[in-house]
């Protein structure tokens, strides 16, 4: 006989079944070399890297790729963007500048709903949920002095 742990099992299922992130990455080719003189902006560090969300770093930098991220809304997807680190330090990278980020609604569904009657009123609430994408795009990038 066969044990099976439901409450693993529905984790499990919850977590694989839910749960979307697709991090695609594409080389740069081109005539022009790819190197750009930065101007600045803001940055954020994850796992030691440089991820610049407005703007570009204040110093010369190739740009190697691009990397196209979508993901599903819900915390843990939102919380977790070391794969995107992860990506563009395999081919190389010491940074990536954030392109851009469009928001996709996925659905809108109905997730519960409950109705009350009483003394003659009657009173209904429905619950709604909604599932969303974000796709976002990221230059990788290779510094190419010594500055830090």
């Amino acid at each position: 006989m066969i044990k099976i742990n439901l409450p693993t099992v529905a984790i499990a299922l919850l977590i694989s079944g839910c749960s979307l992130v697709k991090t695609d990455y594409k080389s740069f080719e081109g005539s022009q070399s790819g190197i750009v003189q930065g101007k600045g902006g803001s940055k954020a560090i994850i796992d030691e890297m440089d991820i610049w969300d407005d703007g570009e770093p204040p110093r010369k930098f190739k740009v190697l790729g691009f990397i196209d991220d979508v993901r599903e809304t819900g915390l843990l997807e939102m919380s977790s963007r070391s794969n995107i680190v992860k990506k563009a330090r395999e081919v190389g990278g010491d940074a990536v500048i954030k392109l851009h980020t469009q928001s996709q609604l996925e659905s809108l569904y109905s997730a519960g709903g409950a109705s009350a009657y009483a003394y003659g009123v009657h009173i209904h609430a429905k619950n709604y949920e909604s599932s969303e994408k974000l796709n976002s795009k990221y230059a990788v990038v290779k510094y190419l002095d010594n500055q830090k």
